[in-house]
C-alpha cells in the first residue's frame, strides 16, 4: 500500500512537471500557444505553460470584426474611385435626323438612313444584373451604373434631341417622352464592346501605350461576361433616352472584343438607325 501511494505521488509530480493541467469543461475550445499546434477538445481544456485558451466565440467575433473593417475599406475606395463611364471628346459622334446633321470626327456620313446615331462611351462594359429582393422590396443592382451610362449619352446629345415629356390634356399615368426614335419606328442596333484588359497583359503589370506583352491575347479572346447580358445593359439604359422602349429594336448585332487602344480601359460603340421597308 505504501509503494502504491508513492507511485501516485510520482505520477502527479510528472504531470505537473510537464505543465499539463486538466480542467473540466463542456464547451468547444481551441488552444492557442507560442507554437503552431492547435488542439480542439469538447470535454476537457488542456492549458499548457506559456499558452492561453480562447473559445470559438471570440474567434468568430474577431472574424466578423475583420469582415466589417474590410467592407468599410471597400466603401471608402469606391467613393473615391473614378466614374465607371465617361466621354472622350476625340471619339467620333454622328446624329442624323430630319432636323439636321450633327457630326464630330466621323469619317463617313451615311446617306441611306433617314435617322441614325453613332456614339462611343468610355469605360469597362458591364452586364445587366437581375433585379433582386431584399426585406420585401425589389431593387435594381445595376441602377447606379446605368444612370452613369445615361448621363454620358445625354451629355453627347444636342439640346434639341434631349428627351422631353409633354404634359398634354389627357390624364395619362404613363406619359411617353419625346425622343429621337418615336414609338412606332423599328430600329436596327449594332454594339461593339471593348472590354478592359487586366494588368497582367502589360509589361511589369503597368498599363500604357505600347506596353502590351507580345504573348498577351489578341482582341478576339473569350472573357467571362456574356454578350447578351452586356447588350441588355445598354438597351435597357437607353429606354426613354433615344427610343421609347427597347422592343423597337428588331435587328441586333453585338460583338465583344478586348480593348487594344491606348490604356485599354474599355469602351462601348453604339450605332442605331431607322429601318424602312424597301419595295422589291
Amino acid at each position: 500500500m505504501f509503494h502504491f501511494g508513492i507511485a501516485i505521488i510520482l505520477l502527479l509530480h510528472g504531470i505537473h512537471a510537464h505543465g499539463l493541467v486538466t480542467q473540466p469543461s463542456f464547451r468547444r475550445v481551441k488552444w492557442v500557444g507560442p507554437e503552431t499546434l492547435i488542439a480542439t477538445l469538447t470535454s476537457t481544456k488542456l492549458a499548457k505553460s506559456g499558452g492561453s485558451i480562447t473559445s470559438s466565440d471570440s474567434s468568430s467575433s474577431d472574424s466578423s470584426e475583420n469582415g466589417k473593417r474590410k467592407k468599410r475599406k471597400r466603401a471608402a475606395r469606391s467613393s473615391t474611385d473614378d466614374p465607371e463611364y465617361w466621354i472622350d471628346e476625340s471619339d467620333p459622334f454622328l446624329l442624323k435626323s430630319g432636323l439636321g446633321l450633327h457630326a464630330n470626327g466621323a469619317n463617313e456620313i451615311p446617306s441611306d438612313h433617314e435617322k441614325q446615331i453613332n456614339f462611343t462611351v468610355r469605360g469597362n462594359p458591364r452586364v445587366l444584373i437581375r433585379h433582386r429582393t431584399a426585406r420585401g422590396f425589389m431593387y435594381n443592382p445595376s441602377k447606379a451604373a446605368q444612370l452613369n451610362f445615361r448621363d454620358c449619352v445625354l451629355e453627347l446629345l444636342p439640346s434639341r434631341y434631349r428627351p422631353t415629356i409633354v404634359d398634354d390634356e389627357d390624364d395619362s399615368n404613363d406619359p411617353k417622352p419625346q425622343v429621337l426614335f418615336e414609338e412606332n419606328e423599328p430600329l436596327e442596333m449594332s454594339i461593339t464592346f471593348r472590354t478592359k484588359r487586366p494588368k497582367s497583359h502589360f509589361v511589369n503589370n503597368k498599363p500604357g501605350h505600347g506596353r502590351l506583352k507580345p504573348q498577351s491575347p489578341g482582341k478576339f479572346h473569350i472573357t467571362r461576361s456574356d454578350v447578351d447580358n452586356l447588350a441588355k445593359f445598354v438597351m435597357d439604359s437607353l429606354n426613354g433616352l433615344l427610343y421609347v422602349d427597347d422592343k423597337q429594336v428588331i435587328s441586333l448585332k453585338v460583338m465583344k472584343v478586348l480593348d487594344c487602344e491606348g490604356l485599354c480601359l474599355g469602351s462601348t460603340d453604339v450605332r442605331i438607325n431607322l429601318m424602312r421597308e424597301t419595295l422589291a
